[in-house]
This record gives C-alpha cells, structure tokens and sequence, in this order.
C-alpha cells in the first residue's frame, strides 16, 4: 500500500503546512474505533497525546451514553504509567478532557459530564414511527432520557448494539418518557426501502439518517451531529474552524460541513460513505488502517505545537 502521505487529500479551505487545529471533534465508531469497534493502538497513542497536550478531544457520537464511554476511559487512562499518570485524567465518568456530544447531538454534556442540552422528538412522531414498525412488522428502539434503549419487541437482532457497548437494550413500552431518537434495524439491503417507507410516514416531520448500514434513524426534523457540537464549541470558546473533525458516516454530514464551511479540517476516513468524503477537505486512511492518527498528527499534534494549549479558554 501507499505510503500515509500518499492518502492525504489537500482540498481548499484546509489549514496552510504547518497551521493546526486547536480542537478536535470526533466520530467514535468507524472513525477513532476501528470496524469490530476496538481502540487501534495508533489511535489510543494519538489520543493520549492530545491529552497531554492539553487538546480538547470532543466525542460525537450516535450512540447513548453507556459502557462504551467507561471502557475508552479505561483504555485511555488507565493504562498511562510514569509522568502522565498523574496528568492523564477523565473529567467525568462521560468525557475525555472536554464536553462530550451523545445520540446524533440530541444530548449534551458539559466537561464535567452534566447534560447541558437536550433535543427530543414530538410525541407525534414517536407514534407514527410506532404505527409504521407494528404494520410493517418492524424492530424499532428508542432511546430515551435517561440513558435507555426501549425495544418495542424481543429480536436477535438488538444484539448487533452489543459489539456497540450501548445500554442493554429493554423490551419496554415506548411512549411515556422522552425519546431522543428512534432506530430501525434492518438488513443493509432492506435500508433504501425501510427508509422510503418512514420517509412516507414522517417526512416533513422529522428528520432521517443512517450511521450504521441497516440501522435507520429518526430525529427532531433539521436535527443533527453539528447542533450538538456547535454547543460543546461553545462550551469550550472555539469556533468550529479551529477544529479538526473526522467521520464516517451519513450522520456526520453536518458535522463536517459545519467545520468546513468554518475554514476548519473536515476529514473523512477512507471506509466513509462517498457522500461524506465529497463534502470533506480531506480523506485520510481508514479506521483500520490508523486514519484518525494520521489525521491528528498531521493537523493537530504538528512539530509547531505549543506545549501550553489549554483544554479551552472560557
């Protein structure tokens, strides 16, 4: 294979050979998780790095929070031995060194893992996303306030979250609480027609996107990744083109637009879905293949790199 270098795609509006980003805002699974949703040791080194340079590393995920936040935790903390043992430390039990983006930007929590902002579907959308999974005799979860994940049925296939680290899925009545978002589980062949089909039902009232192939998900209409990372920026007294984001997926979309359209490094891995690396600046190696180290060591953790960068400036 080619050398890295050689994947590297410069693209206008990317940062000049030798500027930096001064935040990173990441994807997590395809994206800093390789494809069986393991922590690659180029990418557990690279984060630990920008930890100790004190870069704020914003997690933005689908995902609820769960185990798989405690198990990064553990990968990346728990392994730091002589000086950075005592530097390296989590915030909260929910993020790394800054604010933390959960279930497609629907929930916010601040560096000290207090939610700080939350988005939730109409009622009315949760029933007809109920109506249409009875008729068409579908599996749909909902994730809730509260950190769970509601099944309206039992089905084998609520165990492809598992390698996920979501909550434990429950078989429960959907309806009377909060719901964040719904998801389908599908095939991947069968994610074109189940989209359709939701699309006739709940167009114009809310908001479709895909993270996983043949899992299908609702959101509060005009909702996404980029709203909840606009306000972990804010948070952190960044604008999005000071940052460095990376994705895979159809639902990092917004993200990568919104740093983009910033003057910010927008990269995808190579394993992206096409649509998102036409909208990137750079389309860097796959998650397999150590793309998000390459990323961070090209454009963040630079020679020029000041030793004094601050987890933010609020």
């Amino acid at each position: 294979p080619p050398p890295r270098a050689a994947r590297v795609r410069r693209a206008a509006g990317a940062p000049p050979s030798g500027g930096r980003c001064r935040v990173i805002v990441t994807d997590v699974d395809g994206t800093l998780m390789d494809s069986k949703h393991k922590l690659p040791a180029a990418n557990k080194e690279a984060l630990r790095r920008c930890l100790a340079a004190g870069v704020p590393v914003v997690l933005a995920t689908g995902k609820h929070r769960g185990p798989w936040v405690s198990s990064l935790i553990s990968q990346v903390f728990g392994e730091a031995s002589g000086r950075d043992a005592g530097a390296l430390q989590p915030l909260s039990d929910w993020t790394l060194n800054a604010p933390g983006v959960f279930v497609q930007g629907m929930l916010v929590c601040n560096a000290a893992g207090e939610v700080v902002f939350r988005n939730t579907l109409p009622h009315d959308v949760v029933r007809l996303c109920l109506d249409v999974a009875s008729r068409c005799g579908w599996t749909v979860l909902a994730y809730t306030d509260g950190d769970r994940v509601l099944s309206n049925r039992a089905d084998p296939q609520t165990e492809r979250l598992r390698p996920l680290q979501e909550p434990a899925v429950e078989v429960a009545a959907i309806g009377g609480t909060a719901v964040h978002k719904m998801l389908f589980l599908c095939s991947p062949e069968e994610e074109s027609a189940v989209r359709a089909e939701l699309a006739g039902d709940v167009g114009g009232k809310a908001s479709l996107t895909v993270a996983i192939p043949g899992m299908v998900e609702v959101l509060p209409l005009g909702a996404s990744k980029a709203d909840g990372v606009r306000v972990a920026l804010e948070l952190l007294g960044f604008r999005p083109g000071e940052a460095l984001a990376l994705g895979d997926g159809e639902n990092d979309l917004e993200l990568l637009q919104l740093v983009r359209e910033d003057g910010g490094v927008a990269a995808a891995v190579a394993n992206a879905r096409p649509r998102l690396k036409e909208v990137a600046t750079e389309v860097v190696g796959s998650c397999d293949d150590g793309g998000w180290a390459e990323a961070v060591d090209r454009w963040v953790l630079t020679p020029n790199t000041p030793a004094d960068v601050q987890p933010g400036r609020s």
